[in-house]
């Protein structure tokens, strides 16, 4: 009786891609709601903002994954070294620790910004890390939810 290898691509491609979804849901929603101010604004229609409109469902899954590069080139690797398997534990765990990198990341290019800007402080974007840790733990819990293995230890072995 064999074991079944562990889907190293898979599981390193589901959690490597998480801010490309990320990227992608939210460049859908800025897209949509900058049709919406478009229309209802029609004076507005006549400023360089069709380039824009067009490129933002493509541009923001982009800029997303360019963004949190390497970090979640790192967590892949380390969810895809440890070999982690399907359970409501290890999916919520993953999912607080993909957000705390992502949060932790974007709290990186916030210092610098504020570091540079005198009327600039931290309490500024509260709101915007609220909004990605959310959003992060849920896109890698759905990463963990659907693409990390069942486990095959038998039935004897409790989560």
């Amino acid at each position: 009786m064999s074991a079944a290898a562990y889907p190293r691509r898979r599981v390193f491609m589901a959690f490597f891609f998480c801010p490309l979804v990320l990227g992608l849901v939210f460049g859908a929603f800025k897209f949509v709601t900058l049709l919406a101010h478009l229309a209802s604004n029609p004076r507005l229609l006549g400023e360089v903002r069709g380039g824009e409109l067009l490129l933002m469902p493509v541009l923001a899954p982009l800029v997303a994954q360019v963004a949190f590069l390497l970090p979640f080139l790192v967590f892949a690797l380390g969810v895809t070294l440890m070999k982690v398997y399907h359970s409501p534990r290890a999916c919520a765990v993953l999912a607080l620790v993909g957000a705390s990198v992502a949060s932790l990341w974007a709290l990186i290019f916030i210092a610098l910004v504020v570091h540079g800007v005198k009327k600039a402080q931290f309490a500024d974007y509260q709101v915007e890390m609220l909004v990605l840790f959310v959003a992060a733990c849920l896109t890698c819990w759905l990463a963990a939810r659907l693409f990390l293995p069942e486990s095959n230890a038998g039935p004897g072995v409790a989560d």
